[in-house]
This record gives C-alpha cells, structure tokens and sequence, in this order.
C-alpha cells in the first residue's frame, strides 16, 4: 500500500486518521509473505506499526515503517552485522539513528540483509543466504546495504537506513532503481553502529523518490529544503576523464540521456577534468578503511561490553573472502602506519582539489554514473573484481565526506541506472533543494 503514496502522504493520512496503522501492519505481513525470498530482511518484526496513544499524532513522522541495516543498534532486536560471531548480540540501548526516527515518530519494523561486516558490494551474504533484487531477480540488489535498497524497492518499506563507508548506500540504490543519499559525514549521529572506518562511516537514507528523501532528512535535521527559487540557475560539472570514463554501454547512454535532457531544460552543463580526484582517491580507498576497522571495530565491542569477542569474530567469518583479507592483514599486516597516515594526507589534498574545481568553474553540482556498470547476476556474485569496479565512482565522495544523491534514470523495464549528484560537504540542504528541480526536469518524482 506505500506504493500508493510518498512518506509526507502516508504520514499525515495516519496522523489524520485516514489511513490506519493496524491496516498498515497487516499489508507489511502481506507483503513480506510474497517477497521473502529476497532475503531483504533478517529480522523482520511489523507489531511496532500496532496502537498508538492519540498524543504520538503530532511527531512528525508519525507511523512511518522504517528498516536498520543489519549493523545499525535497535533495542530489543538483534545486532548481527551479517556475521556469525554476532549472532547472539542483543544492544541495550538504540542507535543514535534510530533513536531519532522513533523520537520523530518512526516505527522499526525490522533489520535488513547486508553484506557480512559491510565488507561487499553484492549483499550475497553467506549466512543469510543473498540478497536478489525486486528489479530483476536474476541480479543482485548491490551493497553492503543491499536489504535495505531490495526492502525500498519491492514495497516493504518506504524508508530504511543503509549506512555508506565506500558507496554502500548509492550502490545498491542504483542498483535497484530507488533513491540513496549519503549526507555530509556527521551529519547523522553515527553512534551504535558497527563500524568499518570512523573517517568515512555515515548512515544513509533509501527511499523511492527524492521528496520522499527531502522529506525525511529535514526533520531528521531540522533543517527542511525548501523548493529553490525559478529563476536561480544550476550549473553542474561532469567530470570526464575520471567519473564518467569505462562505462558499460547503458550506463554511458541512460546516463547521458539525462543529462541532455537537463541541459535542454535550462541547465548549464561544464565538462571538467578530474583525472587529478581519480588518482588522489587511490592512495585512500583501501588504506584508510582497511587501517581503521582493526582499531574502530575492537572499540566497538569494548563499549558493547564484548572487547574479549574481537578475535572470536574474524575466526567466525562465514565469507571466505573477507575472512582472508582481514586474517592477513591481523597476521601480516599489507596496510601499514605509514600507509594510513599518508592516506590521511592525501584525504586533505582530495578535499582541497575538489573545492577548486568547484571554484574554478563556479558549479553548484557533479554530476556522474554512479557505478559504471548495471548489477550484477546472482551467479556472478563471487567475482572478486566487482569490489574495486563498483566503488570507484562513489568513494570519492565518501573519502571527500561530502553529501552525494543517486537518482534512478534508466530507461523503463531495463536494468536500473543510477545518476550521482555531489554537493560540498555542509551542502546537504541545498543538494537536496538542487536534484528536487533536477528531478522534476527529468520526470522522476
């Protein structure tokens, strides 16, 4: 039934008493019954969307089903991260996110499939078997927060919350032909999460259109986005030579498509040269988050109160992959102190570029494919040369800490395509402000 109408909608027809929770509740089931073998959930629960006291009516998002990738702390609910050694993790206490959806009035109603320790792109999690996307079922749904985009879109829920260290959000949002926002890093409390790299760790919205997103991220922030006046112009640049280079064949042209059609709309469109973003990001984009997990994820489990746990942990990782590369770097470590602390330098250096681009020729936006190629099939999953292929567009952003929005605009009935827009950091309100526009221009609502 959420298909039917955008969150600011379903909210305020629950708040007026139009639409009812009980009602609500049992189109969740109904729902969740036919799309179980997408494995979009691992801990699925709808009593949350049950009676409420006449007095919630004014929060704000007042019974709005959201979802928690499954490394995001919900009280009462397990905390597994898609791994076996956190299997019996129960938090004593909710995630900052979390926290503020249900002050805001929010109802959790469960806690999505991810790839194991968020350590992967595809969701085909090995404990809780892979996640299939509702686009084509033959495909994976993308990730690490593929549960969630597959939950978003296949109806389950009109909101969950991903979290994106490297594209974990924007990928399988893309993916799945839904909406994925990465807000600037620390813009959304990132407390009671397990981590993977506290310099580029942030949770992330999914959700079916861009207002639905503008919607939930101002009151999440208190700070809404108001429709940007007509006549203020929008310029975006379209870095080439990095970001739009070794496409497949559809991106290039679903992509492209997009574009021309903004650019016949009024908007002006500078091509850029951001060779420069591209080699930067490589000294980053495997030392930092590689260098921090083994300090980040062991403090985790000290607060949590399970600091003796760490070892046992890795030794139960059910992917043989990322046991392998977590093993090797424990015993021998490829990530050295000097590799991070460069990392770290050139972290700085990628900031100071970005923002001279910016600058230089006075954009309020990039634009980009926000991975170079479609999702890939089920069985196709394994490929150890998807981590690299479908991370390189998007953690730029990430590393940059800076807001980035995926917006679906493939062709219809073909395989999802997503288009990326990236703001500054800080920029959050206005991207939102910006692709609202963009999005009307392009038709998807």
């Amino acid at each position: 039934m959420y298909s039917q109408f955008s969150i600011e909608q379903l909210v305020n027809g629950l708040r007026r008493g139009e639409l009812c929770l009980d009602t609500c509740q049992q189109a969740l089931r109904e729902r969740h019954e036919k799309t179980q073998h997408l494995n979009s959930f691992i801990t699925f629960d709808p009593t949350a969307l049950g009676y409420a006291p006449d007095a919630d009516r004014l929060a704000p998002l007042y019974g709005l089903p959201v979802s928690f990738k499954d490394n995001i702390n919900v009280r009462g609910m397990p905390t597994t991260a898609g791994t076996p050694g956190l299997a019996d993790y129960r938090p004593q206490n909710d995630a900052g996110i979390v926290a503020r959806f249900k002050q805001l009035g929010a109802r959790v109603v469960g806690k999505n499939n991810m790839h194991e320790l968020s350590f992967g792109v595809t969701s085909a999690n090995h404990s809780h078997g892979r996640v299939i996307n509702p686009a084509n079922e033959r495909h994976s749904a993308g990730g690490s927060s593929g549960g969630c985009a597959a939950a978003v879109a296949a109806g389950l829920v009109p909101c969950a919350v991903g979290t994106d260290t490297g594209g974990s959000v924007r990928i399988p949002a893309a993916f799945c032909g839904i909406v994925g926002l990465r807000p600037t890093t620390g813009e959304y409390p990132a407390d009671g999460i397990v981590p993977v790299s506290q310099t580029k760790d942030t949770p992330g919205l999914l959700t079916r259109t861009v207002e639905d997103c503008r919607f939930v991220h101002g009151h999440l922030t208190g700070q809404h986005a108001t429709p940007l006046p007509e006549d203020r112009p929008l310029c975006i640049g379209l870095p080439e030579r990095f970001l739009w280079a070794d496409l497949d064949d559809n991106v290039s042209r679903d992509c492209r498509v997009a574009i021309d059609a903004l650019a016949s709309n009024g908007v002006e469109i500078v091509p850029i040269d951001d060779a420069v973003i591209g080699e930067i990001n490589e000294y980053i984009q495997f030392p930092l988050p590689i260098y921090e997990f083994f300090i980040d994820f062991p403090r985790f489990l000290m607060k949590e109160g399970r600091g003796g746990d760490f070892l046992d942990v890795l030794a139960q990782i059910a992917d043989p992959g990322i046991k392998k590369i977590l093993t090797t770097q424990l015993e021998s470590p490829a990530i050295s102190y000097t590799d991070y602390v460069q990392a770290l330098m050139s972290k700085v250096r990628l900031e100071q570029e970005y923002r001279q681009l910016f600058e230089h020729h006075q954009l309020d936006l990039m634009a980009y494919p926000t991975v170079s190629c479609s999702a890939p099939l089920l069985t196709d999953c394994a490929d150890e040369s998807h981590f690299e292929r479908f991370v390189r567009n998007t953690d730029p952003a990430s590393n940059l800490a800076a807001p980035s929005i995926t917006v679906p605009v493939a062709a219809p009935g073909a395989l999802p395509v997503g288009l990326s827009f990236d703001a500054l950091p800080g920029q959050d309100r206005f991207l939102l402000q910006a692709v609202s526009r963009l999005s009307a221009l392009l038709n998807i609502r």
